[in-house]
């Protein structure tokens, strides 16, 4: 590794979301809103399916701060002052949802964020006493796959989640 891509590597962190962060924040989300597919993690959405509206920021905000009282961190992943993407840290979990939920939006993938995302993470698993870490993918997401593996990720087998979606569990010790 040069000295040019150590440095890069090092503007890379894991950041609480805060109001700092509402402008980029939207950004990031008009972006994976127009991409579509899966937005993941799930705790990045803003639109609320109870009241069938979009949130404000700040509400947003509150929701996360509810998601970490039960349990469940959110971390922007960040280069500089720009969101490349986000993951989830459940303290509990089901084994078919994981400890952690991760994606990078949609204009910074295959650049190898996730899987330097998910290393950043793993140490904060570890912390909370995670051991080892469950983390799942659909089947079919062979990128999300390659990153769990590249984790240490150790595969153990095939479940059906609540959606009928066929996902891949592994475990990965820290």
């Amino acid at each position: 590794m040069n000295a040019e891509s150590e440095g890069k590597m090092e503007e890379l962190k894991l950041i609480r979301p805060s109001m700092e962060h509402k402008q980029q924040y939207e950004e990031m989300m008009d972006e994976w809103e127009s991409f579509g597919g899966r937005l993941n993690p799930g705790a990045l959405s803003r639109y609320s399916y109870t009241r069938k509206m979009y949130v404000t920021y700040e509400e947003w905000l509150k929701w996360i701060q509810a998601d970490r009282q039960a349990g469940q961190e959110l971390y922007f992943f960040m280069k500089g002052s720009f969101i490349l993407g986000a993951i989830s840290i459940r303290r509990r979990c089901n084994e078919v949802d994981g400890h952690s939920g991760y994606g990078i939006r949609p204009s910074e993938r295959r650049k190898g964020y996730a899987v330097k995302m998910l290393s950043m993470a793993l140490p904060i698993m570890k912390e909370y006493g995670i051991n080892p870490v469950i983390i799942t993918c659909a089947k079919d997401n062979c990128g999300s796959a390659k990153t769990i593996q590249h984790n240490g990720g150790i595969y153990i087998r095939d479940e059906v989640d609540e959606d009928g979606e066929i996902v891949e569990i592994y475990h990965i010790p820290v």
